[in-house]
Formats: structure tokens, C-alpha cells, sequence
């Protein structure tokens, strides 16, 4: 059995260096156009804090595999597992892999510590980024993973279901893998990363 979870994800820190580097671009364009040095650093320093006081894009984590991390209040998540098969056993029934594609397994995992009631916020997805390519949610899997955003676990509870997404074969052994969890807070995209 192949294992997923020894792996590396440079997406996550790319992400950053991408967000880091367009800033610098715009500040850059932004010094061009001025003919006064001092004015330039004045209005430059102005329009950056402007752009951080209103920007909408939220936290990216990237925690190790099998770590728990918190998502919303007092509830954590973790994914686990990272097993490779060519089926997946889902209500009863086992579904097959496409020709040249394989479904990798995990595991995620529900810890309430609240005292009350918790769920995942509505339309948080998860999905596999391997070799710079994602994978969302495989068919077969669809109705078990919305079962598990919308399910409640109660106070000091816990929760756990196993998920597949299908993905080519090289895919599937690749050493650039990571699972992901995306969900919106207050108005902004959180992102969630495992990987070892």
C-alpha cells in the first residue's frame, strides 16, 4: 500500500511568495510614476496600508499530517490516513477507479471541545494538490463529505469519514502532495494544509 503522506507541498509557500511579489510590483509601478523621491515614499507607505486595511484574503495554515488544527469555534480538524486504491467503499456499495487514475483515501477527523453543539461552516471543500494540479472531491465520495460538513457533533464529541479523490497514477506516487481544506470566515477564504 502506497502511503501519501510522505510528502512536501511548496503551493502553500508559493501562495505566499505570489501574494508577497504582486505588492511589491504595484509598489514598484507606483515609485515610476512620481518625480519627487520624498513624495513618493509618502503616498507609496499611504496606498500599501490602504490595500492591508482592506484586503479580504485570509490565513493560510499549513499544519503536519495528522494534526489537529481549529476550524470555527472550539471545533478542530484533522486528516489522517493518505492511503492509494483503485476502489472506494462508500453506502454499501464499492466504486472503481477510471483507467489510469487512482483514489487516494483520507481520513478527516472532528474534535469538539465547545459545550455546545459545532459543524463545519457551510461550503467548506476539501481536495488533494499533487505536482502543482488540484483534485477536488471524487464523485463516489460527494454525498459523504457534504454528510460530514453539515453533521453536528456534539459537546466534548467527535466525528470522522474517509473521502476519495481520484487522480492520475503518477499522481498518485508523487513526492508533491498535500490535502487541503478551504472554508470562509468572516467574509474570507481560510485555507488548511496537511502534509509531512
Amino acid at each position: 500500500m502506497t502511503s501519501m503522506t510522505s510528502v512536501v507541498l511548496l503551493a502553500g509557500c508559493s501562495s505566499d511568495g505570489d501574494d508577497t511579489g504582486s505588492t511589491t510590483i504595484s509598489t514598484d509601478q507606483t515609485t515610476t510614476t512620481r518625480t519627487t523621491e520624498s513624495e513618493t515614499t509618502s503616498e507609496t507607505t499611504s496606498e500599501a496600508t490602504t490595500s492591508d486595511s482592506t484586503t479580504t484574503s485570509g490565513e493560510i495554515r499549513t499544519v503536519a499530517f495528522g494534526e489537529y488544527t481549529s476550524v470555527g469555534n472550539d471545533l478542530k480538524i484533522a486528516a489522517t490516513g493518505g492511503d492509494v486504491s483503485s476502489s472506494y467503499k462508500h453506502d454499501g456499495t464499492t466504486s472503481k477507479s477510471a483507467d489510469g487514475k487512482m483514489f487516494g483515501l483520507v481520513t478527516f477527523k472532528l474534535n469538539n471541545s465547545a459545550e455546545s453543539s459545532q459543524s463545519l461552516p457551510e461550503g467548506t471543500t476539501a481536495s488533494i494538490r499533487a505536482d502543482d494540479e488540484q483534485y477536488d472531491v471524487a464523485e463516489p465520495a460527494a454525498k459523504n463529505w457534504q454528510q460530514f460538513v453539515s453533521s453536528s457533533v456534539e459537546p466534548g464529541g467527535s466525528a470522522s469519514t474517509t473521502i476519495a479523490f481520484e487522480v492520475p497514477k503518477e499522481a498518485a506516487s508523487s513526492v508533491d502532495v498535500a490535502v487541503q481544506l478551504t472554508y470562509s470566515e468572516s467574509g474570507a477564504d481560510q485555507l488548511i494544509q496537511w502534509r509531512e
